[in-house]
Formats: structure tokens, sequence, C-alpha cells
């Protein structure tokens, strides 16, 4: 159960321990002359399922370790689910661990659009501070940073298949996927260590812990921030034993994530006057893109039944074969349960005449078309199977999520509009159409029995659409949703600061404009890393 410090007064109080949340933490604590506390709404993250990489499969369910927003309805009447992490470490302890840090020209597009500093440039030496690679650092990776990452492996049959085609489709082979711009395919990069989980938790608050000025408080709930005027004073909390206020003599952090953070600003008063309004939140500071923005990937999952291939639903297609399977994990820190979701992870142009990479895709040799009907969860084919997942990468649909009143027990309205414009309709196509047609290439495709999902009836553009809307797969990638930028309406300034509040920044993918070219993972903890570098800066 949580405990209120005996000091509630702090120079930083950042709400959120997620990918940015733990390393703000540990760089503002470094100065032992400087208060930091840390307020998390989920538990720790003590349990060894956490270490596990495969584990994801049992916590990103648990209400334990994963709060869900829920959707509106979609068109053929489903409510659809989004997991974020609510332990300590967020999202990093319960996600796939894909470290897909994306490329150059995309970040340098932040920039051209207004937000000085937020470039490629800068980018690149925060993830060389933060990484220590597996193939060692050099100009474009690093080598002696706090997040470990490594390749999935060992090679495999059909993903090594699979590589082949896309080879075959002009797609080459990287040993690093993070290594290129251009088309590549790559055994998936994961922040990893030893075939074990590297949150950001583990890499960045761990080791910072133990200094005396760092003070982390777990099942505390930010209900609202508070505020003199429009000066941000600190964040009332909700816990277990009551309510209690923390207060900050510097500023508030807000690490929530592209769901909490915007839900926490609206309940405070910051936000769109008639949004606020309607949930009876009366208006501290106007802002109006609070809660707009929200981009998220949305593709197709395609599943194959195989054949000739062994693929990984032998050692997990029963209880004992599972067990198994972990039990040699336990000592060789090795093989299925050693990597995130997915082996293989492609970056390709949708057709010829792209003019970038713009599909991302992921395959790993398993397989599942049943449902537990006493857990809800998948079950393992008992023949060998493929998934293969397919992604535009940079959606142009823009949702929303809002409060509807001003409880932390008011659920929120989430509108995620998934491909909502003829763009990311016409893109869903091109790349699943892109996606059969790798498939279908020699070597992999001699493997290939048939197409489980979404099958074979699944060919007009009208119906890959219909599909992808109410069937479709979320990357599990939300941002947007206190977009920097340049303008009066920007949720928040190129320093991350809230516009119209003092003592207030936003510091998570909800800063994010757009998608930085795939996973948030890695992305989110560089943001972090500048971050601090600003903070510290204009505290010098």
């Amino acid at each position: 159960m949580a405990r209120t410090p005996k000091n509630t007064t702090f120079d930083y109080v950042i709400v959120g321990a997620g990918a940015a949340g733990c390393v703000l933490a540990n760089r503002l604590s470094a100065d032992p002359h400087t208060s930091v506390l840390l307020i998390e709404a989920g538990g720790g993250d003590a349990h060894p399922m956490h270490l596990v990489p495969k584990g994801f499969y049992f916590t990103l369910v648990n209400p334990r370790y994963a709060k869900t927003f829920a959707t509106v309805a979609f068109p053929d009447g489903h409510v659809e689910q989004l997991p974020r992490g609510k332990v300590v470490g967020g999202s990093t302890t319960i996600n796939g661990m894909v470290w897909n840090r994306g490329w150059a020209n995309h970040y340098d597009g932040w920039e051209k659009a207004g937000n000085a500093g937020w470039n490629w440039a800068r980018f690149l030496d925060a993830f060389k501070h933060i990484e220590r690679h597996q193939l060692g650092g050099n100009e474009v990776r690093g080598g002696s940073g706090a997040v470990d990452v490594e390749i999935a492996g060992p090679p495999e049959e059909a993903c090594d298949a699979l590589i082949a085609s896309f080879a075959e489709n002009g797609i080459p082979f990287e040993q690093d996927m993070n290594a290129s711009g251009g088309e590549r395919v790559s055994y998936v990069a994961s922040n990893t260590r030893k075939g074990t989980r590297m949150s950001a938790a583990r890499a960045y608050l761990r080791p910072a812990r133990r200094r005396r000025n760092l003070t982390v408080v777990t099942h505390t709930e930010a209900e609202r921030l508070v505020l003199d005027g429009t000066r941000v004073t600190g964040v009332l909390c909700r816990t277990p034993r009551g309510r209690v206020t923390y207060a900050a003599t510097r500023e508030v952090l807000v690490c929530g994530g592209a769901f909490d953070s915007p839900l926490l600003l609206e309940r405070s008063g910051i936000g769109n006057p008639d949004v606020l309004a309607a949930a009876g939140v009366p208006v501290r500071v106007t802002s109006p893109r609070v809660g707009e923005n929200f981009k998220e990937h949305r593709g197709i999952l395609l599943q194959y039944r195989l054949t000739g291939v062994k693929g990984y639903n032998a050692e997990a297609a029963s209880a004992p074969r599972y067990l198994w399977t972990g039990f040699k994990y336990l000592f060789s820190r090795s093989g299925m349960v050693a990597h995130g979701g997915y082996a293989v992870s492609g970056i390709h142009k949708s057709d010829p005449a792209s003019e970038f990479p713009d599909t991302q895709c992921f395959f790993t040799p398993i397989s599942t078309s049943a449902v537990n009907p006493m857990t809800g969860r998948m079950v393992v084919d008992r023949f060998p199977g493929a998934k293969y997942v397919a992604l535009p990468m940079y959606p142009t649909s823009q949702g929303s999520l809002h409060i509807t009143g001003p409880s932390l027990d008011d659920a929120p309205r989430l509108e995620p509009n998934f491909l909502s414009t003829e763009e990311d309709r016409r893109m869903l196509v091109k790349v699943v159409r892109r996606a059969r047609e790798i498939v279908a290439t020699e070597p992999f495709t001699k493997f290939v029995v048939e197409e489980l999902q979404p099958g074979p009836q699944i060919t007009e553009d009208d119906e890959i659409i219909e599909y992808g809307i109410n069937k479709g797969n979320a990357g599990a990638h939300g941002l947007g949703t206190c977009a920097m930028g340049p303008d009066a309406d920007d949720v928040v300034d190129a320093s991350l600061r809230v516009r119209g509040a003092q003592g207030l920044r936003v510091v998570d993918a909800s800063v994010f404009r757009d998608q930085p070219s795939g996973n948030n993972n890695a992305p989110t903890m560089a943001l972090a890393w500048i971050a601090a570098d600003i903070i510290l800066a204009e505290r010098s």
C-alpha cells in the first residue's frame, strides 16, 4: 500500500513512471541538491514475469499491471480496449519491446514544422547516450548506455525463408534494423539484456532509487493539477489512504502518456472550453488542442497455416510444451521466450513508386486461431503457423480522447477514427497487397498451406478497408494528444511547456506530432533524455 512521504514538497513532481518518467527521474535526481518525486498510479514491477520477454502475453491483459481505454463503438458495433501500462516502468514493463527508432528525415520534419531543435541529430545523440547495443557502438548507435538492445535469435527456418522472400522483392537484409533509413528487413531489435526485459524502470529508475533526494510513490493516481492562477504548483492525488497534495517548487512534469496526460490536463481545467464545460470542469487555461490529434497505426494481421517447417507453435501448443520451453529458457535465456512479440521486422515501400519506406511489418512463426473460453486468451495452434502484421507507417487519420466528467472515475471518450481519411484507406489496401505478394514469393511460399486470416475471400479494396476498420490491429503506438507545435493553439512549445500555464511541461508520446517511423518505445525515452537536457540547461 502507498505511504505518503513525510515531506510533500519537492523541486520537481513527475507524474507517471513510464518510459519518460523513469528517464527524467534519473537525470534530474543526479544532482543531490535537487529533490524529485515520481508518482505512479500502478504498483511495483518486482514480479519475475516482468523480466520474461514473452511474459507480456500475460501482463498485458492483467488489470494489476495494465489499464485499458475503451473506444466508442466501431461501425460493426464492437468496442476495442486499448491497453497501457499501469505499473512501475509503465508500458515499457508490459510491451513487446521493439526497439525501432525511426529515421532521420521524419524527425527533421518536426523541426521544419516550426519546432526548433527537434531534429534527427538531437535524437541520434540521445539514442547514443541511451543504448548499450549488442553490436557495439558506432556513428549510428550507442554502446555504453543504460538500455541494452539485443537482436532476436537464434535464426529460425521460417523467418530466414521470409527474409529471403523479402530479398526477392528487392528489400535487403540488415543486421541492425536501425542502421538504415532505406528499405530493409531484420531480425527484431529489442530492449532486452541476456534474454530479459530491460524496461525504463530497470534501466533508469532502479539505479537511481538509492538516492536520498528521489522519492517514488506507487498506487498514487494524479486526480488534477493544483493551480495558483495559471501557475501549476502541485498535484492532487488519490491513494488507498486518501487524498494528498504534492507541491512542486519548480515544475510539474506530466509523463502520463498519450492517454492519461490529456485527461489529467482536462480534469485540471486545461483544455478546450467546450469540452470542459460539457464535463463540468471550470476553465483555467484555454488550450483547444488538448486531447485532439490522436494518431495510431491501424493495420491488418495476416495468419497462415504452414507445412514443412517447425516454427514456434510446437513449443507452445500445450501446457506441458510451454512449460518445457519455459524451463529451457530459465537455464539458457534464449529461444522464443527470450525476445518480444515478433521475430522479424520489415520496413519498406508499399510500391516502387513510393517516395520513401511507408510500410512496417512484423512476423513471427506462431499462430493462434482459437480463444480459450475460460481465460479469454488466444490458444496456440497445434499445426505450424505464422503471424504477419502489416501496418501503414504514417497514418493521417486523427482521433480524439476527452474527459466526460471531472472525476478519475468518469470514463473518457476515445474516438480513434481509424482509416477515416482516403489516404489511409488507400495505403491499407496497398500495404496488404504488398504483404501478400511477399508471402507468395519463393522460398517462403513453399511453406504456406493457406491464409487463415483475413482469408482468401477478402480481396477487393472495399473488403480490405472494411476488414481493417472493424477487425484490424491497432499498433499500441498512440500519440499526439498534447502535440508540440509553433502555433498558439498547439498544446506545448518546443521546450515542452504547456502554453498558457507556468511551471508545467508534458514529456511523453502525447507531444509527438505524428508517428516517428514506427514504434514509440525508443523515441519516447529519447524525448525524455532531450527534455532533461532542456530543463537542466534552463536551470543552470
